[in-house]
C-alpha cells in the first residue's frame, strides 16, 4: 500500500483487481455493517456465507487487515477486509498512515488513594482547611450550597428550587409537540442527578413527583409520555436510594400513582422491593388486595383505579413472592402462553428445573405449542445432560413453526448426536412443507449445512424470496458459476427498473460480480454481449452509464 495515505487506488493495487471487486461488490450490497472506526482502526461485520468480524487497523508501513473468515488470518487481506477498508475510506477519505516513530507520551503521575488523602488532610490545621474547602465551594456551587444549608441556611433560600420546577413545568407542558429527547431534559434530568450526588436527595424527589402531577395530562399514546414516564421513574429511584423514604409512605405513593395512570410503576415493584422491605411491602399488599376483592365484587371505582392495572400489580405481587404464588394467581384461570412462560422462568431462577419442565410438558399435552417454553424446558434438560429429551421438547416447535431457527435449535441440543436425528428431521420437513409448501426452508436449511448441491437441486420449483435466491446463487458461483450469473443479471436488471437513490450503484454491483463469475465459468464473450444490449436499451440514462463506467464494465 502507499506508505503515506490509503486510498481506494492503493487498495486495489495491493489485492489485485478480483478481490478488490469482490469487496466492492460486498460494500455496494450493504454488507457492511456496525462500522466503527478511530483514528487508526476500524470493526465491522460483514455479511457473507455467514457474519464475518473484520478489524482493519493502520501502522507506520501499511493497513493490517484480520477476518475472521477461512481465507481472512493475521496476514490474509480479504474481500471481506477490504469492503470494510473501502467503507472506512468512503466515511473518512484517504487515511494518512502513522508516524513511523512517534515520541511515546508520558506516563500520568500516579495518584493517591483516598486513604492516603484523608490521612494527609488529618494533618491539616483548620485554617488551611477552611481557604481549601471556600475555594472549592467557590467553583462548585452546589458545595456551597451545601456548606451554607450546614451553616443553617434554609434549603429553598440557597437553592433555585422554583427556577427548575419552571423548567420542568415547561417541558412537559410542550413535551406533545416536540420529540422528547429533543427538549430540556437531557439539562434537567442532569441537574437532578448533580442534586442527589451533593446530598439533595429530598429536593430532588420534590421536584421529580412534581413531574409525576404533570405526566397524567399528557395523553397515554403521546409520544413523549412513555419516555417521560421511563426517565422520571430511573430518577425518582435514584434519589429514593441515596434518600430512603418511610417505606409505608413509599408503598402508598407506588399504588396511588399506578392506579392514578397506567403511564407511571405499573411495572416498578420489582425495582423499589429492596426500598419497600417487608414493611412496605406488606403495605403494598394490603392496598392491591383490598383493591383486587373491590374489582372481583364489581364495587372497584374506576375514577380510582382500572382493573387491569390492579390485575398487573397483583401479579407483579406474586411474582417477588416466589413461584408458587405466581402460579397461584397464573392459574385461577387458563393461563396464556406469556403468562405460561412466567411461571416456568419463575421455576428455573429458584433452581427448580424438574419441575419447570413438567410444566412445559403439561402444557405442550394440552397442544399449547409455544417456542419459549420449548426452548426454556430443553434448557433444563440439557443442564442434567438429557439431550433426547429436549431433542423430543423440541419436536412440536419445530413442526408447527419450521425453519432454520428451530432445526439449529434441534441440531445444538442432540450435540453429538445430531447425525441420526437429522434424517428423521428432514423427512419430517419435507413431510410438512409438501402439505403447505414453503420449500425455501428446506433449501435455507441445507444452506446452513454446507450441501449447496442439495440446496440447488431442492430449489428447482420453488419460488424463493430475493434474498435467499441471491444466497444461494453466490455459494453455488463458487463452484458453478454460470449458474450464478443469470440471477445476478436479473437483480441487476429489476434494480435499473426500479426507483431509489443507489438503484444504479446497486446494479453495477451486481453486474460487475456478474463479470467475474462469467470469466470463471468460461463465458465472458455472452456477458460482453449482455452488457451490449443494456446499454443499447438503457442509452439514453446517462447515471446508469456513469456507474457501469466507473465499475469498469464492458
Amino acid at each position: 500500500m502507499d506508505r503515506q495515505t490509503v486510498t481506494e487506488r492503493s487498495i486495489e493495487r495491493r489485492v489485485g483487481s478480483e478481490v478488490f471487486n469482490r469487496g466492492r461488490v460486498y460494500l455496494g450490497q450493504g454488507r457492511v455493517e456496525n462500522l466503527s472506526v478511530t483514528a487508526t482502526s476500524a470493526t465491522a461485520t460483514v455479511e457473507g456465507s455467514e457474519p464475518y468480524r473484520v478489524r482493519l487497523e493502520l501502522t507506520a508501513s501499511r493497513m493490517a487487515g484480520e477476518c475472521s473468515c477461512p481465507q481472512g488470518g493475521e496476514s490474509a487481506f480479504c474481500k471481506h477486509c477490504v469492503a470494510v477498508a473501502l467503507a472506512w475510506v468512503a466515511e473518512a477519505g484517504p487515511l494518512p498512515l502513522p508516524d513511523p516513530d512517534p515520541t511515546p507520551e508520558p506516563e500520568p503521575a500516579p495518584g493517591i488513594d483516598d486513604a492516603r488523602l484523608r490521612a494527609f488532610l488529618a494533618t491539616r490545621d483548620t485554617d488551611w482547611l477552611v481557604e481549601e474547602l471556600m475555594r472549592a465551594a467557590a467553583a462548585a456551587p452546589l458545595l456551597r450550597s451545601r456548606l451554607e444549608v450546614a451553616a443553617g441556611a434554609e434549603v429553598h433560600a440557597v437553592l433555585d428550587v422554583e427556577r427548575l420546577r419552571h423548567r420542568l413545568t415547561r417541558a412537559i407542558a410542550t413535551a406533545t409537540e416536540i420529540e422528547p429527547e429533543a427538549g430540556d431534559f437531557e439539562g434537567i434530568l442532569e441537574e437532578l442527578d448533580e442534586l442527589v450526588d451533593a446530598g439533595f436527595a429530598p429536593i430532588a424527589l420534590e421536584l421529580i413527583e412534581h413531574a409525576f402531577d404533570l405526566i397524567p395530562s399528557l395523553s397515554e399514546d403521546a409520544p413523549a409520555a412513555e419516555y417521560l414516564s421511563s426517565v422520571f421513574q430511573r430518577a425518582h429511584l435514584r434519589a429514593c436510594a441515596h434518600c430512603p423514604p418511610d417505606p409505608i409512605a413509599l408503598a402508598d405513593l407506588l399504588v396511588d400513582r399506578a392506579f392514578a395512570t397506567s403511564l407511571l410503576f405499573v411495572d416498578a415493584l420489582r425495582d423499589y422491593a429492596g426500598l419497600l422491605g417487608e414493611t412496605g411491602i406488606a403495605r403494598y399488599r394490603e392496598r392491591v388486595t383490598a383493591a383486587w376483592r373491590a374489582a372481583e365484587s364489581g364495587d372497584l371505582d374506576d375514577e380510582e383505579a382500572d382493573y387491569g392495572t390492579v390485575l398487573e400489580l397483583r401479579e407483579q405481587l406474586a411474582e417477588i413472592e416466589g413461584a408458587d404464588a405466581l402460579m397461584a394467581v397464573l392459574t385461577e384461570s387458563e393461563p396464556s402462553n406469556r403468562n405460561a412462560l412466567r411461571i416456568a422462568r419463575a421455576l428455573v431462577s429458584e433452581g427448580r428445573d424438574a419441575e419447570a419442565v413438567e410444566w412445559v410438558r403439561r402444557r405442550l399435552e394440552q397442544r399449547h405449542v409455544d417456542t419459549d417454553l420449548c426452548d426454556l424446558g430443553a434448557d433444563c434438560l440439557l443442564r442434567t445432560g438429557d439431550r433426547r429429551g429436549a431433542v423430543e421438547l423440541l419436536w412440536p416447535a419445530f413442526l408447527t413453526y419450521p425453519g432454520l431457527g428451530r432445526y439449529k435449535a434441534l441440531a445444538a441440543a442432540a450435540g453429538d448426536h445430531w447425525p441420526r436425528w437429522r434424517e428423521r428431521a428432514l423427512t419430517l420437513l419435507r413431510e410438512s412443507l409438501a402439505r403447505s409448501g414453503g420449500g425455501g426452508v428446506l433449501v435455507e436449511i441445507l444452506l446452513w449445512e454446507d450441501d449447496v448441491e442439495g440446496a440447488w437441486r431442492e430449489s428447482r420449483g420453488v419460488t424463493l424470496h430475493d434474498g435467499l435466491r441471491l444466497k444461494l446463487a453466490r455459494a453455488r458461483g463458487a463452484t458453478h458459476p454460470a449458474d450464478a450469473v443469470p440471477v445476478l443479471l436479473d437483480r441487476a436488471d429489476r434494480e435499473i427498473a426500479s426507483t431509489g437513490k443507489h438503484r444504479y450503484s446497486r446494479a453495477a454491483n451486481y453486474l460487475a460480480e456478474a463479470r467475474l463469475l462469467a470469466e470463471q465459468g468460461g463465458e465472458s464473450d455472452k456477458f460482453v454481449r449482455h452488457m451490449a444490449r443494456l446499454r443499447a436499451e438503457h442509452k439514453a440514462k446517462s447515471a446508469l452509464r456513469r456507474y457501469l463506467d466507473a465499475a469498469r464494465l464492458p
